[in-house]
């Protein structure tokens, strides 16, 4: 079974829905603030995010 790693909240922005990734995440994927791209896959029926190339 996965482990549970983090929490987030979901919150409305325009037409849009938007999840903030806490910090231990973009720690954990090596994402900051300069122009990083993380794409978003389904598989099984859960959806795994990792940082693009």
């Amino acid at each position: 079974m996965p482990q549970l790693i983090d929490v987030s909240h979901v919150s409305k922005r325009g037409a849009s829905l938007r999840v903030t990734l806490p910090k231990s995440l973009w720690k954990m994927l090596d994402i900051n603030e300069e122009k990083c791209t993380i794409g978003f896959y389904e598989m099984d029926g859960k959806i795994i995010i990792q940082k693009m190339k």
